[in-house]
C-alpha cells in the first residue's frame, strides 16, 4: 500500500507538502506542485488515512447512533434519516443496537467513548439515562426522549402524552365503549407517557358527558411477534375490548395478526390504533391509523444540535399527527357503527 513518503518521492516534494495538499493546510502549495502531488497519488493509488487526518485535527468525522432494537422499522427510519443528515454534513453514522439489554447498551456507550466518536444520538431504555461517560469526555449527546431539565444532554422529541392522548381521544369519538391501551412494558421507557395520555382522554371523555367507558391496560414487548402471541390468547376472552391502542407500530401489527388468525374484521369488529407511523402502516391489511412522528425532522434537529453543543442543552418538542386510516374505522367503506 503506498504511503505519504512513496508519493512525495514520485512527486519530488515533502512529506509535509503531500500533507498539505489532502489536509487543505495550513500552508499554502502552488498550483503546479498541487498537480504533481494528485498525479502521483493517483499514479500510486494513494489514499490517506482517513482516521489519522481525523485525529490530527481533533475530530473524527463521526455520529455514534444508539438504538434498543435496530430491526424495529421505527428505528430503521430513524437510523436512515440520521445517516443523511449525518453525511450531509460529512460525518460518518455508527450504529449501536443495544437489542434491549442495558448491559449492552452500556458496552456500546463505552465503545463509543474509546473510539472517540465525535457526538451522540441516543434513544435509552433507560429512564434516566446516565449521560456521565459522555460529559467526562467531552461529547455532546442529544437524546430523543424526554430527559431531566437538569441532564448535560440536549433533547429532540415530541410531547408522548398529548400524542397519546390524541390517539385516545380519536377512538373515544367513534363511541367504541371498551378500549384498551396495549402498552410496553410496565416500567419501560414511555410506558408512563402512554398511561397518562390514554388515561387524560377518558377523563376528559367522561366529564364531558360521554357515555361510560370501560378501560383496561395490557402490556407486551415491543414487537409485533410477542404482541400477536398475547393478543391470540387476550381476544378470545369474554372481556375481548372493542378498540385496541397501541403503543407503538410494531405492537398494532401484532394484533392484526392476531385479529386475522381470529377471524375478528378490522375495524368492524375490533378497530386498531398504533404509534410511531413508520412507513410500513400505510402497507398493513388493512392500513393503519398510527400516531406519525416527524422522522426527518427529528433527525435534523439532532444533528443540528450536535454541531451547536458548545452553547449548553437545548430540549425541543416537536410535533405530531395522526394518520387515520382503515383500521381504526375511518374511511370504512362497510360503513358498519363502531361500538
Amino acid at each position: 500500500m503506498a504511503t505519504g513518503r512513496d508519493v512525495a518521492k514520485l512527486a519530488g516534494t515533502s512529506t509535509a507538502v503531500v500533507s498539505y495538499v489532502f489536509n487543505n493546510g495550513p500552508r499554502n502549495v502552488s498550483a503546479e506542485t498541487r498537480a504533481k502531488v494528485l498525479a502521483a497519488a493517483e499514479k500510486l493509488n494513494y489514499h490517506p488515512n482517513a482516521l489519522a487526518r481525523a485525529l490530527s485535527f481533533g475530530r473524527t468525522a463521526s455520529v455514534g447512533l444508539i438504538v434498543p432494537d435496530i430491526a424495529n422499522p421505527f428505528f430503521g427510519e430513524l437510523a436512515r434519516a440520521l445517516e443523511d443528515a449525518a453525511i450531509s454534513r460529512g460525518d460518518l453514522l455508527l450504529i449501536g443496537d443495544s437489542a434491549l439489554d442495558v448491559d449492552r447498551e452500556a458496552q456500546i456507550v463505552a465503545a463509543f467513548v474509546e473510539r472517540r466518536v465525535d457526538s451522540v444520538v441516543m434513544v435509552s431504555l433507560h429512564e434516566h439515562p446516565d449521560f456521565s461517560a459522555f460529559t467526562r469526555a467531552g461529547i455532546p449527546i442529544v437524546a430523543l426522549h424526554p430527559v431531566d431539565a437538569a441532564s448535560p444532554a440536549s433533547s429532540v422529541t415530541i410531547d408522548y402524552d398529548a400524542a397519546s392522548r390524541a390517539a385516545a381521544e380519536h377512538m373515544i369519538g367513534h363511541g367504541y365503549e371498551t378500549i384498551a391501551l396495549l402498552n410496553g412494558p410496565s416500567e419501560s421507557v414511555g410506558a408512563g407517557h402512554h398511561r397518562r395520555g390514554f388515561a387524560a382522554a377518558v377523563a376528559a371523555g367522561v366529564a364531558a358527558g360521554g357515555a361510560s367507558i370501560r378501560t383496561t391496560e395490557v402490556n407486551s414487548a415491543t414487537s409485533r411477534a410477542d404482541a400477536a402471541t398475547m393478543a391470540l390468547d387476550w381476544l378470545v376472552t369474554p372481556d375481548r375490548p372493542r378498540a385496541v391502542i397501541c403503543a407503538t407500530d410494531e405492537q398494532a401489527y401484532g394484533v392484526l395478526h392476531a385479529a386475522h388468525r381470529l377471524g375478528l374484521r378490522v375495524p368492524q369488529d375490533l378497530a386498531v390504533m398504533g404509534f410511531d407511523g413508520t412507513e410500513h402502516s400505510a402497507y398493513a391489511v388493512p392500513a393503519l391509523s398510527t400516531v406519525r412522528q416527524p422522522i426527518p425532522l427529528i433527525a435534523e434537529r439532532a444533528v443540528g444540535l450536535l454541531r451547536d453543543a458548545e452553547s449548553g442543552p437545548v430540549h425541543e418538542v416537536l410535533g405530531h399527527e395522526l394518520e387515520l386510516r382503515e383500521s381504526c374505522g375511518c374511511h370504512d367503506e362497510a360503513g358498519s357503527a363502531h361500538r
